[in-house]
């Protein structure tokens, strides 16, 4: 038969978590806190940074901004402008009359006024007589010079010189008066045109 003690004391056995366990969880639990209190603290040092580096970027601007205000210097309008812009506009209508006078002389030119006019400046004397008063009609065909002359040797030589020139050539004189006044200057007037067979070729 087999024995049996009813006397031995019942052991209770354990239950939940063990310490051991516990405290591996509440390291765990520790080096989390750690992590996370370690990346707030970067973050909070990196918004500092970023904080500090604004804050300087805006000093500066301001600074910038006192500086350049500080040198302004408001514009004010030069009185001479008033003045340099109306001699420009005098310049300019001269300008313009100018223009125009070289138009007419060009169109003159084709109507046969420039080249008479050239070969009487030409062909005038240095001195002692002066032209006041040409007319030329119809291209040039007929022309009257008026002036006045110092010594009456010098107007026969200024003719001779004029019908010289290839542009009064196959002239004649239709009028040729000479007065002397009391200024002791000769008063001519002179006409000439051309003859009729040159009229016919040009």
């Amino acid at each position: 038969m087999q024995n049996l003690n009813l006397y031995q004391v019942e052991r209770k056995q354990r239950s939940g978590p063990r310490v051991r366990h516990m405290l591996i969880g509440l390291g765990v639990v520790l080096l989390l806190c750690v992590v996370h209190g370690s990346w707030q603290a970067w973050q909070l040092h990196a918004g500092a940074l970023r904080l500090a580096q604004v804050q300087a970027a805006a000093q500066e601007q301001e600074a910038r901004l006192e500086a350049a205000t500080g040198s302004f210097v408001e514009p004010l309008l030069d009185e001479r402008l008033p003045l340099e812009l109306s001699v420009k506009e005098r310049d300019n209508r001269e300008l313009q009359r100018l223009i125009a006078y070289l138009q007419l002389l060009s169109s003159q030119r084709s109507g046969g006024f420039v080249a008479p006019l050239l070969a009487l400046t030409e062909q005038h004397p240095e001195s002692g007589l002066w032209l006041n008063n040409i007319n030329l009609q119809d291209g040039g065909r007929h022309m009257r010079l008026q002036g006045f002359s110092q010594d009456q040797e010098l107007l026969p030589a200024y003719l001779q010189r004029l019908g010289q020139s290839a542009v009064f050539s196959g002239r004649e004189f239709a009028r040729f008066d000479v007065q002397r006044g009391d200024d002791q200057l000769l008063r001519f007037d002179l006409s000439s045109q051309l003859k009729e067979q040159e009229a016919i070729d040009e």
